[in-house]
């Protein structure tokens, strides 16, 4: 291998590095101090990087949100099933465990849910709907759902249950435990509605499921 090929890819290498140190610091500092409280000078510091290292990925705050609520949408972990309710279900369960060990999932919670963020940085929940929505169309396509079913309501249920869950469960114990069961119990309840009875009990709903499915995934990364 020639040896400005092994630099290019040492720096790249490198970059991708830098880039995750960024943005895990910036999860941290946004999901305790908000972004009005944040500032990119303490990001800095938390990432341990310089800021040249900082301006070469980031050219400000606002980009560096954005970049964290774009993060959400990468459901690392989950994979086609042969009943597409189950991924419905696996979705959710991914998030629910990767929120309580990954700042930057609770960053992007609180930072979609200010009066800001839709004319400053913008919010995923609008391609979450639309994610889940198109996810409940297919099942209602493979008749896993009735027809009567309207999609796109269910599909904002979701992601209102969810984040409910997750920001009341923290107000009312300061912690996520517990979090996995109860986002469990969330989408039994819903499928138990929507889902035809062959199909419900077919669909896993352990608490354990999105633990398991994120962990394949980082088995299975170089």
């Amino acid at each position: 291998m020639p040896e400005a090929h092994k630099l290019s890819r040492a720096q790249s290498d490198r970059a991708k590095w830098t880039y995750g140190k960024i943005l895990d610091a910036a999860g941290l500092v946004f999901e305790r101090n908000g972004y009005e409280g944040a500032s990119v000078n303490e990001i800095i510091r938390v990432a341990a990087v310089t800021k040249g290292a900082f301006y070469f990925h980031f050219r400000s705050k606002k980009d560096l949100a954005v970049a964290i609520l774009e993060s959400t949408l990468q459901v690392d972990g989950l994979v086609p099933q042969e009943i597409k309710l189950q991924e419905v279900v696996d979705a959710g369960l991914i998030l629910s465990h990767r929120i309580s060990r990954d700042p930057k999932i609770m960053a992007a919670l609180r930072l979609s849910l200010t009066h800001e963020a839709r004319d400053v940085y913008g919010t995923p929940w609008p391609e979450w709907i639309k994610f889940n929505t198109a996810q409940l169309n297919e099942a209602q396509r493979r008749g896993e759902i009735g027809c009567d079913v309207k999609t796109a309501d269910q599909a904002h249920q979701i992601s209102g249950t969810w984040s409910g869950l997750v920001l009341t469960g923290h107000s009312i114990y300061g912690n996520l435990d517990g979090l996995e069961e109860r986002i469990a119990t969330m989408y039994e309840n819903l499928m138990i509605v929507i889902a035809h009875p062959r199909i419900f009990k077919q669909i896993d709903y352990s608490p354990t499921r999105g633990r398991d499915l994120y962990q394949a995934f980082l088995d299975q990364r170089p």
